[in-house]
């Protein structure tokens, strides 16, 4: 009978696939994106890089890993906001706020967001994979929008889709000005309360 230390161990999969989006992330943040390389990524995850390989090949399958991990990090923050309970208005406000760099965490996730974006322009298949999760976040914001207006919060006569859209361009227009100091965190919320007060219902 073989004893239990002898029984192959059990690997899990989405786990180290996690740990080495993570640590390209860390790379990203630390080092820039040109210094991402399955040696540098396999390094700071503390493995080989024949493990590494195991699951990516090529910088661009490492990069498209952990773009999929910002992507699923941004919508279970988003989703504990609404978790929350808030009122319409509020919980809009709420998920504009959690996609910007207001604190260590999500100025970290949105640096690295910002290095994804420039590479992008020059690399078809994040570009697609950027493209696939934007309609996701306009669909939250829009029904969010929507919500704002039938409690009477927003002015009935918006467009919200479009509206959403402004929000997503309002977020993403202040995010580099604000890691770079030019914004404080009080101020971006209250261009954003700004924003909101002249959608308000009158």
């Amino acid at each position: 009978m073989r004893k239990w230390r002898d029984m192959p161990k059990i690997v899990d999969h989405d786990a180290r696939r996690r740990h080495i989006a993570d640590a390209v992330h860390r790379v990203i943040h630390d080092k820039g994106m040109e210094s991402v390389s399955l040696r540098e990524v396999a390094a700071e995850a503390g493995m080989s890089m024949g493990a590494v390989q195991y699951y990516v090949t090529t910088k661009e399958q490492m990069l498209l890993l952990a773009l999929e991990r910002i992507g699923i990090w941004i919508g279970e923050r988003v989703a504990a906001v609404a978790a929350r309970g808030l009122a319409p208005l509020d919980l809009l406000r709420a998920t504009v706020l959690e996609l910007l760099p207001l604190d260590e965490e999500r100025s970290y996730l949105n640096r690295i967001g910002l290095a994804f974006q420039a590479s992008s322009v020059v690399s078809e298949n994040q570009a697609t994979a950027m493209r696939l999760g934007l309609p996701l976040l306009l669909a939250l914001l829009t029904d969010q929008i929507r919500a704002a207006q039938s409690a009477g919060h927003l002015a009935a006569h918006l467009d919200a889709a479009k509206e959403a859209s402004i929000l997503y361009a309002f977020a993403q227009g202040i995010v580099n000005s604000t890691l770079v100091g030019h914004y404080t965190s009080e101020e971006v919320a209250a261009l954003l309360d700004y924003h909101l007060a002249r959608l308000g219902a009158r």
